[in-house]
């Protein structure tokens, strides 16, 4: 629920900002950055035409008593309001006490780190002095600025929203929740992405754009904690070979808690259509090694061998594909098995399965998470193949091709949280 509150007399100082409440004195300043074109969009109102649209909206602040001024060095440079957090698409935190927040800051001083330095500051004194279990935030989906800031100070994806803004447009939204530090866990289920990564050299491309929190190991496995795009992730360095995979899928699932698992890393191409450094996405995936029957009339009793991807992940990456243009991506067949393919075996399995790639991963992921009924998909990058083939062009492609799996991947999390919308209530 929301906390009823307000922020009269209140006075919080950083290293570079006094953050306080608006005045009447503050107009000339308010006016002169909220006129400029490109401020006011970032969170849905249209520039000031006149300095009497800025004395309207600075008394509704001061009558409001929940809107923040920013000054640095004496000079107003933007807002950070106090609302309420939309009940209506979140009823699951209606146990706890929160509020939202939502900024503004002068072009003039973007760049410059001061509005995490201002978010920070806020969301530890709602936390202190006012004990709310959570604040919430969020920003449109094309603005990347409020994203880094938001990623930069502690929150958590938590779901995409409508946001009809106050020029008439509604805009998708994507909102981000952070707990009270005294909560070890969170007071609800948020989405959590698995990352399985075969070699370090397919994890590391990943790190590099995480916001990495702690890193933890378990069964002789690493394991990294933190943000990707603001969606909680893990990301795995298991080794090679469908036991590891399945061991670390288990643990990603398991121990920590991940919704959805993405393997992302190189492959083989089964095909001169699937070029070097092309990404395939597994439709669907089977073991090449394991007899057709076993999965069949035995337990776990599968109508076919194939472990279908899930739909809404398989629709992200169809987006992200569009997006990245670059990188020519195929949809198709993943077939895996206990050892390194080349030109020696690899016409026997394209004409009992016809893959587009080869792997020792894949469907041992894919196959613990059908047992656990956890969304699933394959995302690699061709680092040899037909025309190109052997251990040599596998390590001399290798490194790219994670860069480029991982670029997918991370696009694919992007278009996935368009998606994610709550559950309306009733």
């Amino acid at each position: 629920m929301n906390k009823p509150m307000e922020i009269t007399g209140v006075e919080i100082r950083t290293e570079r900002l006094i953050i306080r409440p608006f005045r009447e004195s503050d107009l000339e300043d308010f006016y002169e950055y909220a006129r400029v074109d490109g401020v006011g969009q970032m969170a849905g109102w249209a520039p000031h035409e006149n300095i009497e649209v800025s004395r309207e909206i600075l008394n509704h602040f001061i009558e409001g008593k929940k809107t923040f001024a920013l000054e640095l060095e004496g000079k107003v440079i933007g807002s950070l309001g106090v609302e309420k957090y939309n009940e209506y698409w979140f009823p699951q935190l209606s146990p706890y006490q929160g509020r939202a927040i939502g900024y503004v800051l002068s072009k003039d001083y973007w760049g410059r780190g001061l509005m995490p330095e201002a978010v920070k500051a806020v969301k530890e004194w709602l936390f202190e002095n006012e004990q709310l279990d959570f604040v919430n935030v969020g920003h449109f989906d094309w603005n990347r600025q409020s994203a880094r800031v938001i990623q930069k100070s502690g929150f958590r994806y938590m779901g995409t929203i409508p946001y009809e803004t106050h020029v008439g447009t509604v805009e998708t939204d994507y909102e981000y929740i952070c707990f009270h530090p005294k909560y070890e866990k969170p007071l609800i289920e948020l989405p959590k992405m698995g990352i399985l990564c075969a070699a370090d050299d397919e994890a590391a491309p990943f790190l590099k754009q995480m916001q990495i929190e702690k890193e933890t190991k378990k069964a002789r496995t690493t394991f990294w904690h933190g943000t990707l795009e603001g969606v909680q992730t893990v990301v795995s360095w298991c080794g090679v070979c469908k036991v590891n995979a399945a061991i670390a899928t288990q643990i990603l699932i398991d121990t920590y808690g991940c919704t959805h698992v993405i393997n992302a890393g190189a492959c083989g191409g089964m095909v001169k259509e699937a070029g070097i450094l092309d990404t395939i996405v597994s439709e669907k995936t089977a073991h090449h090694d394991v007899a057709p029957g076993i999965l069949t009339d035995y337990h776990p009793f599968m109508e076919s061998i194939w472990f279908p991807a899930d739909e809404k992940l398989l629709a992200a990456v169809q987006a992200a594909a569009e997006s990245l243009p670059e990188h020519p991506v195929h949809f198709g067949r993943t077939v895996t098995g206990e050892a390194f393919i080349d030109d020696t075996n690899r016409s026997s399995i394209k004409g009992e399965l016809a893959p587009l790639s080869v792997d020792m991963e894949t469907a041992a992921a894919a196959q613990v998470c059908h047992a656990f009924g956890i969304p699933f998909l394959g995302i690699r990058t061709v680092s040899d193949n037909p025309e190109c083939s052997g251990s040599e062009a596998y390590h001399a492609n290798c490194d790219k091709a994670g860069e480029i799996a991982a670029e997918v991947t991370i696009e694919t999390i992007r278009e996935w949280k368009k998606q994610q919308m709550p559950k309306r209530m009733s």
